[in-house]
């Protein structure tokens, strides 16, 4: 990423298909792809997002990737998911709202 003031490192992120745990100084991005599938799979299942990051966090251990703090995977998981889920229903409520006055 190219650190300036012209552009959020978050718009950067975004443009690269990885969705940022923080709107401001991000230090986890997650690709929007495994963020659109946790989604739909916690759709599915009972959500337990601790679980899930416990699991992947094992998974990036054993690829050689190393977490400074216990649980800092899940917190920044958690964000972005919840930062996620919440912009994609406000454009969804947008949408309808832009459908509904073009009838």
């Amino acid at each position: 990423l190219a650190v300036c003031q012209c552009q959020p490192a978050a718009t950067q992120l975004i443009q690269h298909g990885i969705f940022p745990c923080a709107p401001v100084w991000p230090s986890l991005a997650v690709s929007l792809d495994m963020l659109e599938f946790v989604a739909e799979l916690f759709v599915h299942v009972a959500p337990n997002k601790r679980a899930w990051a416990a699991t992947l966090e094992k998974y990036l251990n054993v690829c050689g990737y190393q977490f400074a703090a216990k649980d800092s995977l899940c917190c920044r998981f958690t964000n972005a998911l919840s930062h996620y889920q919440m912009l994609v229903h406000l454009v969804d409520i947008e949408i309808s709202k832009i459908v509904d006055l073009n009838r």
